[in-house]
């Protein structure tokens, strides 16, 4: 098998404050924070964001998909949208409707 060499993308890392996936983001923790515990909820999507960056970027690109090509400051608005996401499903989803499975 052939050294490969990653492929850079041609564009810049996304360094955006706020984008279409901060509104995902942010749903994906109001699921999250309505179904399990609100730490648990929270690891697994902060945990995500170094995974997404440092080991799924890198394999995409290999093979010239642009994913996961963000700056800190992109990443740290993620979570921060994570966190958001979590408190809005945690304290004011299960206030209003009883979530309809529970994980973990």
């Amino acid at each position: 098998m052939k050294n490969r060499k990653p492929i850079k993308p041609k564009s810049k890392r996304n360094g955006n404050l706020f984008d279409a996936w901060s509104v995902v983001h942010l749903m994906t923790g109001v699921l999250f924070g309505w179904i399990m515990p609100p730490f648990t909820a929270l690891a697994i999507m902060v945990l995500w964001e170094p995974l997404e960056i440092l080991v799924l970027s890198p394999l995409l690109a290999r093979q010239g998909i642009t994913f996961g090509y963000e700056s800190l400051r992109n990443s740290l608005s993620d979570i921060f949208f994570d966190v958001v996401g979590v408190a809005l499903g945690a304290w004011l989803l299960t206030e209003v409707a009883a979530a309809p499975f529970h994980v973990f």
